[in-house]
């Protein structure tokens, strides 16, 4: 991957295979309308390289696994986000739609959870998501595939919840055939570690309606403590919380 640091060089190289780094914004935007990924970064007097693709505070937190992550971001290929022992956990990609479509039409998918709109304005939200929220944020719900099968068998990952002052929200849902085999807690314990370890946010939540025993009983196996009961949408929810400072792992 090569890193050109002045107008000159943008010429020379292969541009859909590179990503430019610099904190100016004229040669950003110069970078970005010859089709190159763009990083954005902080520099010793002050400047900053608007209108990037992504941005890191300085030089010095830059290393190639961020790099490639620019890399994908720019050209549409979803992050894969962590691996255990046999899952992969990565983000949402449009080609996935008709799998998600097909795991939500299991069995009790949406006893706990909302389903999802009629297939089109799926389409258009999580086409919306990918552009907004993993594009902001780094983050939000993931896919998790089976490493065995390559088989889509649910969903996990963090979001803010205005209900909860914006603080990041575990979510977890796994399809019924893979339920009572330990992916739930091996997915969740390996995103609570992320959270703490790459995202560094000092604590996560659960909100749970009150008769979804099952992930009640994941989230305190899982290390949360209950806080309260509240209403909301007219629903009975348990919340619980995890100070990242004692996560199990």
């Amino acid at each position: 991957m090569i890193l050109p640091q002045d107008k000159d060089k943008i010429c020379k190289i292969r541009k859909a295979q590179s990503v430019f780094i610099s904190s100016k914004e004229g040669r950003l935007k110069e970078a970005q309308r010859e089709g190159m990924a763009t990083l954005g970064y902080v520099s010793e007097d002050g400047g900053w390289g608007k209108g990037a693709d992504i941005y890191a505070e300085s030089m010095e937190e830059i290393g190639i696994s961020f790099l490639q992550q620019v890399y994908e971001r720019y050209h549409g290929i979803p992050w894969t986000i962590l691996q255990t022992e046999r899952t992969v956990v990565r983000e949402f990609a449009m080609e996935d739609l008709d799998e998600l479509f097909a795991l939500y039409e299991g069995e009790g998918m949406t006893d706990y959870m909302e389903p999802l709109f009629p297939y089109e304005e799926e389409r258009k939200y999580q086409q919306s998501y990918l552009e907004n929220m993993y594009r902001f944020y780094g983050y939000g719900m993931w896919l998790v595939w089976d490493r065995a099968t390559g088989r889509l068998i649910g969903r996990a990952g963090v979001e803010h919840r205005e209900e909860l002052g914006g603080e990041l929200e575990l979510g977890y849902a796994i399809g019924v055939p893979y339920q009572g085999k330990g992916y739930a807690t091996e997915v969740c314990l390996a995103i609570i570690d992320y959270v703490s370890r790459i995202l560094e946010h000092p604590r996560l939540y659960c909100m749970i309606e009150k008769e979804n025993q099952i992930s009640i009983h994941l989230a305190e196996k899982l290390g949360f403590s209950y806080v309260e009961e509240r209403v909301l949408d007219k629903k009975v929810m348990k919340k619980y919380v995890m100070e990242l400072e004692r996560c199990p792992i």
